[in-house]
């Protein structure tokens, strides 16, 4: 869909050509990415990002310096945004990483100020389920996953939704120390079992325990900040980023910066037919891929209007004599709701505190009203920025390089260990590659056995419905049936069997899981993470590979007792 773009917004293969990328478009567009208008935009936004740091407690010296930094001009903008997340996953976080290692490389390059954002769209519903769930490693769990949840109503505006009450955030800790115990105890049975001769050294619990409680100080200190869900969330993000990694990263919440943008909105409106017709091509060309926008979002307008029960309505446009309408009902309540913007009272100023973008109006109007020079997206927003990239260059309006960074952090945390720790005792092995294998070859002995009790079960179902048989022999039939069905269980010990299939399955979860940043925090470390982020990009760069990342207790584990390949 970008054929006729300057640039690839989404092909970048290594650091280094997303930097080139940057410095290209940055240069080719400098009179429209930095004009008054954008100057006007940068100078309200600080009001909204100056509130928030100091709602989180997060208004540092390198915060203050990048809040400067805006005022400059030039000064390049680099932006990311994502939902706030309940203990946000690695991919969040390392939003932040790229932004801030390619700001420092753009400033040194060009010799300007260079300022990161991070939008959080805290208008978005309780529904996603990574807004209210965290996942952590746990290969003795159903499904081999720890799940940390939040439960909110449906349909709500996470900054519309409370805070967990304080039996529940206890009750998170709770569950997270129990997991590192337990998951501590199962690997260090394999890496240093009772009565080894060798070299291994016990994992020590105590180094763990501190990670674990450098990161609840940063949690305990945002739940005391947040009023509302959102916020604490956000917060946790935010003094993750601009505390404990000492990042200037400017943030802001949506609900609240999104009102400067009136002139971004009004344009969309008042050019929505061209709006719509593109959209309509960009979502036809796209209709076979995941992860875009509504089927009709040609049909809506470029933005949700908010109800007043903490929900919001989607608004179906109707080209009228009089001009463009809107109308839809709440989503959660069912109110109706029905704007004519033909109205001198319904100029787009007046309703701004009332409407938040759409996923795919979103970039439109920030990349314009901020003149950004590169975003940071994530492998689930993909498909609806490319449609948005689509919309932009054919109604002219400005649409940065936009790099994604999803790898796979691989590392040996205690529950990556724990899962090795089991395939030993089942298979003799602690080698993940011979994984498949070891898993075949179990799923065949269960499938075996499986299909012989089946059988029999089809035998005594064929019985039931014998005419010709008494039922008195019927029962005996049957009964000797089950009993044959008990001897092959006993035999094959199918109870164990099938059980050790589960948790060779709950292997492959655990070793392929992209778990949230309580894993990171207790396995590597806070400051070591964004350590790590940074010096792979420096070194190797490449966008598109695995990430190799160093635990806590790495030396502890000889190189050759553990071989994890996830590619």
């Amino acid at each position: 869909m970008s054929s006729d773009a300057d640039v690839d917004a989404f092909s970048f293969g290594t650091f280094e050509n997303l930097v080139r990328a940057s410095l290209y478009y940055y240069h080719r567009n400098l009179e429209k990415a930095e004009n008054d208008e954008v100057v006007q935009r940068r100078g309200q936004l600080i009001n909204w990002i100056r509130k928030f740091h100091e709602d989180c407690g997060t208004l540092n010296s390198n915060v203050e310096e990048s809040i400067e930094n805006l005022r400059q001009s030039p000064c390049l903008f680099l932006m990311t945004a994502h939902q706030p997340n309940l203990f946000a996953y690695g991919g969040v976080l390392r939003k932040a990483t790229l932004n801030q290692v390619l700001a420092e490389q753009l400033s040194k390059k060009l010799k300007l100020p260079v300022v990161s954002f991070f939008g959080l769209a805290d208008q978005d519903f309780t529904d996603d389920r990574w807004v209210k769930s965290a996942l952590l490693p746990d290969v003795e769990r159903r499904d081999g996953i720890l799940e940390i949840r939040a439960e909110m109503p449906d349909k709500l505006l996470l900054n519309k939704a409370a805070k967990p009450s304080r039996q529940v955030f206890d009750r998170w800790r709770h569950s997270i120390c129990d997991w590192l115990d337990r998951n501590l105890n199962l690997a260090n049975k394999s890496f240093n079992p009772s009565g080894h001769s060798g070299t291994h050294t016990k994992l020590e619990k105590n180094n763990l325990t501190q990670n674990l409680d450098g990161l609840w100080n940063v949690v305990e200190e945002a739940y005391s900040r947040a009023k509302v869900y959102a916020d604490f969330n956000a917060y946790v993000i935010s003094r993750i980023v601009n505390n404990a990694w000492g990042y200037g990263t400017l943030f802001s919440r949506f609900s609240e910066c999104q009102q400067i943008f009136g002139p971004e909105f009004y344009k969309l409106l008042t050019r929505f037919e061209e709006y719509s017709r593109y959209l309509k091509e960009a979502t036809t060309s796209s209709k076979d891929s995941q992860g875009g926008v509504y089927e009709s979002e040609w049909q809506t307008l470029p933005f949700w209007y908010h109800c007043d029960c903490g929900s919001k309505a989607r608004f179906m446009a109707e080209q009228k004599r009089t001009g463009l309408t809107g109308h839809g009902a709440c989503l959660r309540c069912g109110k109706e709701y029905q704007i004519d913007f033909s109205h001198p009272e319904n100029d787009i100023s007046k309703i701004l505190a009332k409407i938040s973008a759409r996923s795919l109006s979103m970039p439109l109007v920030f990349f314009e009203g901020l003149g950004v020079s590169c975003y940071i997206g994530g492998s689930g927003g993909k498909q609806y920025l490319q449609q948005a990239e689509y919309v932009a260059r054919r109604m002219g309006i400005l649409f940065p390089p936009v790099a994604i960074w999803c790898p796979k952090d691989i590392y040996s945390g205690i529950g990556q260990l724990a899962a090795l720790s089991i395939l030993e005792s089942l298979a003799g092995i602690r080698d993940f590659s011979k994984y498949e294998t070891v898993k075949t070859q179990l799923e065949s002995k269960v499938m075996a056995v499986k299909k012989e009790i089946e059988g029999l079960e089809q035998q005594k179902q064929k019985l039931v419905k014998e005419i010709e048989t008494s039922k008195k022999e019927k029962i005996n039939r049957i009964k000797a049936l089950s009993a044959e069905q008990d001897q092959i269980r006993r035999e094959h010990n199918y109870r164990v069997l099938s059980r050790n299939l589960k948790l060779v399955e709950n292997i492959g979860t655990v070793m392929k899981l992209h778990p949230c940043i309580v894993d990171y925090a207790v396995n590597i470390g806070l400051k070591e993470t964004s350590e790590q982020w940074i010096s792979y990009l420096t070194r190797d760069g490449n966008l598109l590979s695995n990430v190799c990342l160093n635990t806590r207790f790495e030396n502890n584990i000889p190189k050759n007792e553990v071989h994890i390949d996830l590619r």
